[in-house]
């Protein structure tokens, strides 16, 4: 067992170490070509030095012998030149008249290039010559179209020219068009040097194809800036660029084997060089050159083990050509920027993450960019398209902190951002409304609009034609989704990926929990209510379709209210409980919905009965405005209040007392709401176990009248026989004229509850007589209610109750029924003595 694990052990060495071998030969040969590239330059660097040196040397001789020159040798100098001109054909130099007499024999263009390589590098002022270097950069043209499967001869030409245009002012001195045809020929010599490179390795003897292709892509970069005017004609030099782009530069990095860095850094480097024309970006686009040198980054990354990240110089440089070269096919193109975005490069992060810097950037050149980005390409829906892609890439790699997707996801979320920012509230709202079911981006979109103070001012001003209300109240039920128990206990899917990617994000203005998004809708609901309750001041005592209350509770913000007040009373299951801070809130928007709207306020207690928050705050406000002059509404809030006091009273005493306070305002407000409730709800009638203090309350409540004027006047006497007839009621069962009949089903209180509302009735009664505004009219009625008269039946006497008094049997049983009344309370001196006043009226008359 020991002895195979051994082995084991031994080929996973052996494993690695040849993949160390591998590694260390791939580093080895790329450091061998880089050695001989250096030496290269520095031979040329030598030459140049050199050169320079003599000609400074020169330029003192002649200083010093200025004065001795004749001019004789002025004239011997002539005659040099005329015969130089007349051995090479014309051209100055022996060495190019015979490269331009055998333009295909291969030793003779070798050996020509060779001594105007030596040349050039040499000190001389013919060197420098215009003539001069028009005839060597012609000579140098014919060898890359005529000798292109010559490599070796086809690398001097390329170091030649190189050396050449890299003189002071030297591309100044050469015809334009000789340089856009030594371009197109060199473009065409690296176009077969690409396919034969693709098809089989090079001969011995001859340089690599990398070597020669990093030379050639060297030329085009000092050729390529000398060309600007020419390659902005697009008539002229569309055919070039398209070749550069999809014959050399996709070609080139789309090979099998994984390119050189430097091969990459110099075509990316190309790139930038073109001038930033629309067609040009679009041919660099179609063309599949950005595409290819994506690729290309990849794969150096896979050799590498990683992505460059500027470990080394090298990778720092390559990753600046990167965003250079995007920065640059893509600057001040809004189309291409969101082709890019939308479908070209949805798959590739580290384009998008320039495209999108670049797009910041136009923003912050040019105002209004990210509104026509919105308005006439849809940016909007390309960015969440990009973004649900990578959120599910993030989310399926191992380790998405370190994943370039959350990059990206934070980069598209301050670019959504920054859009949503500029646009007007109107199509902020439009485009929240298209987007209903991304919950993303309604999280950025709320986060916008609450760290703007004025753009959620605009959208509360005008929101009776902006349909905010229903945006955010959508909003709002959305994000409490979050927080249901799905059917397992547990957190949804879409929950949990949202959850995480909020995480990944790592930004404080998009919070990873829902409850700060919720916290943002409520202040834009209370901002709406409160510019309501400002421009409409005598409030909402009718019902009106257009008021902002009215809206916010068709659009579902009562449901969502209760749900965060009290989502047990609600049958609701959360995973979490909302923080302290949104339930207050919650509860300010509930009042605020409530003051002074009074029938939202009966709607909302008749509908949510289970609801403690909203009974509560229901009977705060009610206690504030008792609905004055709308008995149809009082009458139905004391339905409801007493109903919910049954409920709820005995286990939350707080409740309870607030119920009572709203019923006693209520009554107070009314004297028509206390005669209808204590004939709607008469005592006798009541179930065992319901309490009696609401009619109480009720009863109480005349008690408390400052005055009866005379126009109510014709209420006293329903006042009276139902205060009679509610004192009868309490104390039935206890006198034996009173008992009921066996088997009436009629409720015999308990004298300690009958005694609390006899001494609330007899209180009031004695009220009445004070605040009577025609005398004696209380007291008669109270006479003939207590002998059980119908008070209903009205006589002369009510209608002159000055003028003539009770008869003696109305009287006597009026005295003998509060006499009994003493009887059965004799221990309650409220009674004993408001009994007392009661008779001394009776028998007064």
């Amino acid at each position: 067992m020991s002895e195979s694990q051994d082995n084991e052990s031994l080929m996973e060495q052996v494993a690695q170490l040849l993949q160390e071998r591998e590694k260390w030969q791939e580093e080895k040969i790329r450091l061998s070509e880089e050695v001989e590239t250096l030496s290269e330059e520095v031979e040329t660097l030598r030459g140049r030095v050199k050169k320079l040196a003599l000609a400074a040397g020169q330029t003192d001789a002649a200083q010093v012998d200025a004065e001795t020159q004749t001019e004789s040798n002025g004239a011997a100098a002539d005659g040099d030149a005329t015969n130089i001109e007349g051995a090479d054909g014309g051209h100055g130099n022996p060495t190019i008249g015979q490269m331009l007499q055998n333009p295909h024999d291969d030793a003779v263009q070798l050996q020509g290039i060779e001594a105007l390589f030596q040349q050039q590098t040499q000190a001389g002022d013919q060197a420098d010559a215009a003539p001069m270097l028009h005839s060597s950069l012609e000579v140098s043209v014919a060898i890359f179209r005529n000798h292109q499967t010559n490599w070796p001869l086809l690398l001097k030409a390329s170091q030649f020219v190189s050396v050449l245009l890299a003189e002071p002012a030297a591309q100044q001195k050469i015809p334009a068009a000789l340089l856009q045809q030594a371009a197109e020929e060199v473009l065409a010599a690296s176009k077969q040097v690409v396919e034969k490179a693709g098809g089989s390795a090079a001969q011995a003897g001859t340089p690599s194809p990398s070597k020669l292709m990093t030379w050639f892509l060297s030329l085009l970069a000092l050729l390529l800036p000398s060309l600007e005017v020419w390659l902005r004609a697009q008539a002229k030099s569309e055919a070039f660029v398209q070749g550069l782009m999809r014959d050399l530069i996709s070609r080139l990095l789309s090979l099998h084997d994984a390119p050189q860095e430097t091969l990459v850094l110099k075509a990316v480097q190309l790139l930038p060089l073109l001038p930033t024309e629309a067609w040009i970006q679009k041919a660099c686009l179609e063309g599949g050159a950005i595409h290819s040198f994506s690729l290309a980054g990849q794969r150096l990354a896979e050799k590498k083990g990683g992505y460059p990240k500027g470990s080394n110089s090298q990778d720092a440089q390559f990753g600046k050509a990167v965003r250079a070269a995007v920065r640059r096919m893509f600057a001040d193109n809004m189309e291409l920027c969101c082709q890019a975005l939308g479908d070209t490069f949805v798959s590739e992060p580290t384009i998008c993450l320039e495209v999108i810097d670049e797009l910041l950037g136009q923003e912050a050149q040019k105002r209004g960019t990210f509104r026509a980005l919105d308005e006439h390409f849809e940016i909007l829906g390309k960015a969440m398209n990009l973004w649900a892609f990578h959120q599910r890439k993030a989310l399926e790699n191992p380790e998405p902190e370190k994943c370039s997707s959350r990059a990206l996801l934070q980069k598209l979320a301050k670019l959504v951002q920054a859009i949503l920012g500029k646009l007007p509230p109107q199509q902020l709202l439009k485009r929240m409304e298209e987007f209903e079911e991304s919950e993303v981006f309604r999280r950025i979109a709320v986060s916008t609009v609450r760290e703007s103070a004025q753009l959620r001012l605009q959208i509360a001003v005008n929101y009776t034609t902006n349909n905010v209300i229903a945006v955010i109240v959508s909003c709002l039920q959305m994000l409490l989704r979050n927080y249901e128990k799905s059917e397992t206990g547990g957190v949804t899917t879409e929950t949990e990926q949202i959850t995480r990617t909020f995480r990944l994000l790592d930004d404080e203005r998009l919070p990873v929990d829902a409850w700060p998004y919720m916290d943002s809708c409520l202040d834009v609901c209370l901002h709406i209510l409160s510019h309501w309750s400002c421009t409409n001041p005598s409030g909402g005592k009718e019902i009106d379709p257009s008021s902002a209350a009215i809206q916010l509770v068709h659009a579902g913000l009562m449901d969502a209210l209760a749900e965060l007040t009290d989502p047990t009373g609600m049958g609701m299951e959360l995973r979490e409980q909302p923080p302290q801070s949104l339930v207050r809130k919650a509860e300010e928007a509930l009042q605020r919905l409530f003051e002074r709207n009074g029938p939202i306020c009966v709607f909302c207690m008749k509908h949510y009965v289970d609801s403690k928050p909203i009974i509560t705050i229901g009977c705060e406000s009610i206690a504030n405005d008792p609905f004055n002059d709308n008995l149809e509404m009082q009458q139905e809030a004391v339905t409801l209040l007493s109903s919910s006091f049954e409920k709820f009273a005995v286990k939350d005493q707080r409740l309870g007392r607030k119920l009572l306070k709203a019923l006693t305002m209520l009554f107070e407000a009314s004297y028509n709401l206390v005669v209808w409730f204590l004939q709607q709800q008469p005592i006798g009638s009541l179930p065992e176990l319901q309490s009696l203090d609401v009619h109480i309350e009720a009863v109480r409540a005349i008690s408390r009248a400052g005055y009866w004027s005379a126009e109510d006047a014709p209420l006293l006497p329903d006042f009276v026989a139902v205060l009679a007839q509610v004192l009868l009621d309490a104390v039935e069962g206890h006198l034996d004229v009173s008992a009921p009949p066996s088997g009436s089903g009629r409720r015999v209180f308990d004298l300690t509850e009958a005694e609390e509302l006899a001494a609330s009735c007899t209180a009031s009664m004695l009220h009445l007589m004070l605040i009577d505004p025609t005398p004696p009219t209380v007291l008669h009625c109270l006479a003939r209610s207590l002998c059980k008269q119908d008070s209903g039946k009205k006589d002369s006497a009510l209608e002159d109750a000055d003028s003539r008094t009770l008869s003696g049997q109305t009287s006597e049983e009026a005295v003998n029924a509060v006499m009994k009344m003493m009887q059965v309370f004799p221990s309650s001196d409220r009674i004993q003595i408001n009994c007392q006043h009661i008779l001394t009226s009776l028998l007064g008359e």
